[in-house]
C-alpha cells in the first residue's frame, strides 16, 4: 500500500475528522504496543482505512480517548482504542509491507538507496517475523505477490498484468474480513479493484520519474502524444477501476466509520486522482515556467540575450 486511501477533508464533517484522526493515532499506539517505536514508521493512511473497515465489518466496539502524541508527547490528541482485530491486523499489515516494500527497493535501487533500505530493512526484521508469526497468510501471500511483480517487470508487462499481483493481495486480505461466504465474494472483488487502483495510481504518479530513471512502468508503452494526453488516459484508467470497486462497496452492510470509509470511497479517490495527476503536475510545470522566466530574465540582464 502506498498512502493514497484517504478522505477529502472539506467533505468530513468535525466529528467524522476528528474520529478519522483518532483511529490514525490510535493505530501509531497499537503498531509501538505491538511491534516497538520503530514500528511507527509504517504508519500510513491506507492501513487506517484498512482497520476501519475491518471494525466496521465485524462490528467491533471502540472508545476514543484523550492521549499524547508518541513522536510528539508536547501534543495532546484523541486516541481510538478498538476492541479487537482491526488494529492488530492492520498493524501487522502494515509493518509486513514496508519490510517487502524495503526488499523491492533494495533490487531495484542505486547504491545510496539500496544501502539506506538495507539498514531501515534490517531494523525491522524482528517486527515482520512478530507480525509473520501472528498472520503467517498474510506474510506469505505479500511475497507472493512481491514475487510476481518482479516476474511481471521482467517481462516488461503491460497495466493489467503489471496491476493483478497487487490486485489479488488486496483481494486475498479483503476476503480475510468476514466469515459470511456471500461477504467474502462481494470483500474479494471490492478488494481486487482497489488493489488494482492503488498500483494503477501509483505508476502514473511516479510516471515522470520512472522515465526519468529508466524504471520499468506500464504506462511508459501507453505514451500519447502530449504528457497531457497521457494523464488523461491514466484518469480514464482510474476512473474504470474505481466504477467497478464503487459497485462491490455498495454492497456491503458497514456498520460505525460507514461515513468516513463512504468519503474515502466517494470523494478520496477522485480526490488523490485530480491531486496526482493533474494538479500536482501543473504547479511543478508553473514552477519550470516561473524558474526558467528568472533564467531568461537574468541572461537579459546581464547581457547574454538581445531582446528587442
Amino acid at each position: 500500500m502506498f498512502g493514497y486511501l484517504r478522505p477529502e477533508r472539506e467533505e468530513l464533517k468535525v466529528r467524522e475528522y476528528e474520529l478519522y484522526r483518532s483511529v490514525y493515532c490510535g493505530l501509531c499506539k497499537s503498531l509501538g504496543k505491538d511491534y516497538g517505536i520503530i514500528s511507527r514508521l509504517t504508519l500510513s493512511y491506507d492501513c487506517t482505512m484498512l482497520a476501519m473497515l475491518t471494525a466496521s465489518l465485524k462490528s467491533e466496539c471502540s472508545h476514543v480517548s484523550d492521549g499524547r502524541c508518541r513522536v510528539n508527547p508536547l501534543k495532546k490528541c484523541l486516541m481510538c482504542d478498538i476492541e479487537g482485530e482491526a488494529m492488530h491486523l492492520a498493524g501487522a499489515v502494515s509493518v509486513i509491507m514496508t519490510y517487502y516494500k524495503l526488499s523491492d527497493t533494495i533490487a531495484d535501487s542505486g547504491f545510496l538507496k539500496r544501502t539506506g533500505a538495507r539498514i531501515i530493512r534490517a531494523l525491522f526484521k524482528g517486527s515482520l517475523k512478530k507480525a509473520g508469526k501472528s498472520y503467517p497468510e498474510i506474510e506469505s501471500d505479500v511475497r507472493e505477490m512481491v514475487q510476481a511483480q518482479q516476474i511481471a517487470e521482467e517481462n516488461d508487462s503491460g497495466i493489467d498484468a503489471s496491476a493483478d499481483p497487487t490486485a489479488k493481495l488486496l483481494s486475498k486480505l479483503c476476503r480475510r474480513l468476514s466469515d459470511d461466504e456471500m461477504t467474502q465474494l462481494v470483500l474479494e472483488r471490492f478488494g481486487y479493484y482497489l488493489g488494482r487502483w492503488i498500483y494503477i495510481i501509483d505508476a502514473a504518479d511516479d510516471l515522470e520519474k520512472d522515465i526519468k530513471h529508466h524504471s520499468f512502468n506500464p504506462f511508459i508503452k501507453e505514451q500519447r502524444k502530449t504528457p497531457e494526453e497521457t494523464y488523461l488516459f491514466c484518469n480514464e484508467t482510474l476512473n474504470m477501476t474505481a466504477a467497478q470497486l464503487i459497485m462491490a462497496y455498495e454492497l456491503l452492510e458497514l456498520g460505525s466509520y460507514k461515513e468516513i470509509l463512504d468519503n474515502v470511497v466517494y470523494h478520496g479517490l477522485s480526490f488523490q486522482q485530480r491531486e496526482c495527476l493533474f494538479e500536482k503536475k501543473s504547479e511543478k510545470k508553473d514552477r519550470k515556467m516561473k524558474k526558467q522566466r528568472h533564467k531568461d530574465y537574468y541572461t537579459f540582464l546581464s547581457g547574454g540575450t538581445d531582446r528587442r
